[in-house]
């Protein structure tokens, strides 16, 4: 056992399992592409789009073209959150990762990840970037990729997770978390 070990079974720890659900998959997809220069863009031209079709029945509008508005106005608004959806739907039932709970145990030093006999152990010095919604918790370790947290999943022990979150990010400079986590702190 070397000394890293050693530290991390000394450490207060949290354990949590999660079984990964297509809403949870769902909010983390929408999140990200919304809070993208190519989500906000769209976003907006598709709101602009819906305007300008509203504003288009003062009888000068020809027909093809209040359908050209409505089609953009609905397609940041409507279609493609139905695409993420379709989206989460496939990446939930067809990954393989998704089939059996993730347990994630969390410490002072970072956080376990396991799955059956595999582990991957993140350091909050990983740590990218943390992001919540009104259902998950997301800590980035890259530009597109994260654990996602269920909020509900992690029941009592979440306050407990999100403290040690909270401080672990702290102590390693991460800026980018939510407020709520940095009042905490």
């Amino acid at each position: 056992m070397n000394e890293n070990e050693c530290n991390q079974e000394l450490e207060h720890q949290v354990t949590v399992s999660v079984q990964m659900k297509v809403s949870y998959m769902y909010s983390f997809l929408f999140q990200h592409l919304h809070r993208s220069f190519r989500g906000i863009f769209g976003v907006c031209i598709s709101v602009a789009a819906l305007v300008a079709f509203a504003m288009s029945f003062d009888g000068t509008q020809d027909t093809t073209r209040q359908v050209i508005l409505l089609i953009i106005g609905l397609l940041f608004t409507v279609v493609n959150p139905i695409i993420l959806l379709i989206k989460a739907a496939q990446q939930v039932k067809l990954s393989p990762i998704y089939k059996q709970p993730l347990v994630y145990t969390f410490s002072e030093s970072g956080m376990k990840v396991a799955q059956g006999e595999s582990e991957q152990f993140v350091t909050w010095k990983q740590v990218l970037e943390i992001r919540k919604t009104p259902s998950i918790l997301v800590i980035y370790t890259s530009r597109n990729a994260g654990s996602i947290l269920s909020l509900r999943e992690l029941g009592d022990k979440r306050k407990e997770v999100e403290e040690i979150i909270a401080t672990g990010c702290h102590q390693a400079g991460i800026k980018k978390i939510p407020a709520y986590l940095e009042k905490e702190t």
